[in-house]
């Protein structure tokens, strides 16, 4: 994704970059320098489909929608709940 600098100089990948100029960060660089930058342009994030999910982001789809997964426990228990509540859009939204 490209950023500005809006205060202080960073200096990124052996190079300094004054305030106004930008450069290309990863996501992971990012949170390094989101303090003293400004994202011009966000790379676009692909949602994973809901069956494709991992418990972790299943459980984090179904609090965000507001789905009570009741005894649910396993990925598959999670996944059924979720589908059964509608939950099929294909993203993480």
């Amino acid at each position: 994704m490209k950023v500005e600098v809006i205060d202080i100089p960073i200096r990124h990948n052996g190079q300094l970059f004054q305030k106004g100029e930008s450069f290309s960060v990863t996501e992971k660089e990012l949170a390094r320098l989101e303090k003293h930058v400004t994202v011009l342009e966000a790379d676009e994030i692909v949602p994973v489909p809901v069956p494709e999910m991992k418990l972790p982001e299943l459980k984090d789809y179904a609090k965000k929608h507001g789905i009570d997964l009741g005894e649910a426990t396993k990925r598959e228990e999670v996944l059924a709940v979720i589908l059964k509540a509608g939950g099929s859009d294909g993203g993480a939204s």
